[in-house]
This record gives structure tokens, C-alpha cells and sequence, in this order.
């Protein structure tokens, strides 16, 4: 069974009409690494008697084991963003964490790609804030992908969140989530990046029917990946039997 932490709400902003961040403050350290998320309790129950629970990832440099950030896109009818959405200075949370396969191992290096799509940028702020992965930066590129600049979080927040020393970061718009021609729009996009030069490893983070695929093209392209270099926040794909 997952052990309950707890955290207090510090401030709250507003990125958008329908993303806030969260500053909070948890009551012990809580031993994640960049890339990594946890799942918040709302308390809340549906009609079947189902808890509301939901993940986010941590945005913030893992240096800092107590004091991170969230940031939450508020769904329409979703009663678990919409409990966050609700929430101010001095609330307490609760959740449980870190979870999640997404993270950089000590001693990777080389020419490296994170491929975010939607909020998945999350996931990918976290990991390239990870103090483990300080030593790869220069060597790596950042593409994150949405489907305009008014989603979720804007340009120039994502761009801050990035640290310095990060070699290249590149935002484009694709199409929406279920279009006939986002998968194939961002499997040309991989392409284009694979024809410039290899990668030595390369991540995935947001829409799991996209994810799928380009797992399937890096192994092709013959750089090593696995289920753990890809962290599907929707579209999940399917478990074989």
C-alpha cells in the first residue's frame, strides 16, 4: 500500500486561463528524481465510490527534496483538476510518490533527445532538471509539441523552466490529439531530427499513441529504448495479455 504524504500549498499562479502552478512545501523530503510524478488525493469520490485521484508530474530541480511545483491544466468537468484549481495559499495536500519509470539513470551521456508532446512537458521539465543529468545537457534537445501556443503552459515559461545549459530547445504546433495526421506529422518531425545525426538515447513523454510509434522508429533507427523511455499520460497504450 502507498504511504500518504502531505504538503501545504505556499502560492498559487495563474498560467493561462486554464493552467495554474503551485508552489508547495512538503513535510518531509521526498526522495524523487526529475521525470518522476506523484499522485495527489482530492478526498473526492465519484458516484461508483471510486477515489479521485490524479498525477502530476515535478517540474522543479530535484536538488530540493521538500519544496517543488506542480503545474495542472484544469479539465473541462474533470473533478480532479477542478479540485486543484480550487485551491489557495495554506491548503494542505495529500498524495503519494514518487512513482513513474521516467527518469535519467547516472552515467547516461551522449547526443540525446526528449520528445514531449501536450502536458507531457511536465515529465520533461522534471527530467531535465534532474541533478543527475547535469553532466548531458549540452548534448541535448528538447522538442516539445502541442497543438498551439495558448496550450497549457506558455512559450516563455517552459523556456525558463529550461535550464541553461540545455543544447537546443525547439517548440512547434502539430496537430490536435486524435487527428489523422498528428501521428504522422511527428514521426516526420523524428525523422527529420534522426537524419541530422544519431542519438545515443532518446525520451518520450505526453500522448501514448504517439509515444508507441516512435519507440517503434528509434528501435529501428537502432538506439536503444524500452517502455522506460516513454511516460504516457493519455492514449495509454494497450497491455498485452
Amino acid at each position: 500500500m502507498a504511504i500518504a504524504k502531505s504538503a501545504r500549498v505556499m502560492s498559487t499562479e495563474r498560467l493561462g486561463p486554464d493552467t495554474l502552478l503551485l508552489d508547495l512545501c512538503a513535510t518531509e523530503p521526498l526522495g524523487f528524481v526529475g521525470g518522476q510524478y506523484l499522485i495527489l488525493d482530492s478526498r473526492l469520490t465519484l458516484p461508483s465510490g471510486k477515489a479521485i485521484k490524479r498525477a502530476y508530474s515535478f517540474i522543479t530541480n530535484d536538488a530540493e527534496q521538500r519544496r517543488f511545483q506542480l503545474a495542472v491544466k484544469r479539465i473541462p468537468n474533470g473533478p480532479g483538476s477542478g479540485f486543484i484549481h480550487g485551491l489557495s495559499a495554506g491548503a494542505a495536500i495529500s498524495f503519494s510518490g514518487p512513482w513513474g519509470k521516467l527518469f535519467p539513470r547516472k552515467g547516461e551521456s551522449g547526443r540525446t533527445l526528449i520528445l514531449a508532446t501536450d502536458t507531457g512537458i511536465t515529465a520533461a521539465l522534471g527530467f531535465l532538471n534532474a541533478t543527475c543529468f547535469a553532466s548531458a545537457l549540452s548534448q541535448t534537445l528538447l522538442i516539445w509539441l502541442r497543438a498551439s501556443a495558448e496550450y497549457f503552459l506558455p512559450d516563455e515559461f517552459v523556456r525558463r523552466q529550461v535550464p541553461s545549459a540545455c543544447g537546443d530547445v525547439r517548440i512547434a504546433a502539430v496537430p490536435e490529439v486524435g487527428h489523422l495526421d498528428r501521428v504522422p506529422h511527428v514521426r516526420a518531425i523524428l525523422r527529420q531530427e534522426l537524419s541530422r545525426g544519431e542519438f545515443a538515447q532518446a525520451f518520450m513523454a505526453g500522448d501514448g499513441a504517439v509515444n508507441q510509434l516512435l519507440l517503434d522508429d528509434l528501435a529501428v533507427a537502432g538506439i536503444p529504448v524500452g517502455n522506460e523511455n516513454a511516460e504516457s499520460f493519455f492514449n495509454m497504450p494497450k497491455k498485452s495479455a
